[in-house]
């Protein structure tokens, strides 16, 4: 069960360093963002959504470092108290992170293309 929980928490670890390049790279470099995999970041939109995508990056670095925090605890003998603080404080993150993704979908969503009644059609 030791390998488990290690090899959980390297996960999240490397989930949580990921995330942190990808806020650092946002938020300090978006002209880095062409670079990005997924061709994240090679529209204006994107450039103009950096900011918020950094805040939903550094959110999700947060909970994968408490959820590695949160492997590697439970089970043994640590207060209930800590265990619910951490837990509290990913779910707190994880909040965040929601918040923070319907900003950026806001944010990139197209501007609606104007619709004119055609001939003599009324509007609905």
């Amino acid at each position: 069960m030791d390998l488990v929980r290690g090899l959980l928490s390297l996960f999240a670890l490397l989930n949580a360093a990921g995330w942190a390049a990808l806020a650092a790279a946002w938020a300090f470099r978006p002209e880095w963002a062409e670079r990005l995999p997924l061709e994240l970041g090679t529209h204006e939109r994107y450039l103009k959504a950096a900011p918020l995508w950094a805040r939903l990056a550094t959110s999700l670095t947060g909970f994968w470092t408490l959820a590695a925090a949160l492997y590697l605890t439970a089970g043994h003998s640590t207060a209930p108290l800590v265990i619910i603080g951490l837990f509290t404080a990913a779910a707190g993150c994880l909040i965040v992170a929601i918040g923070a993704a319907a900003a950026v979908f806001r944010a990139l969503q197209p501007e609606p293309l104007p619709v004119t009644p055609e001939g003599g059609q009324q509007p609905l």
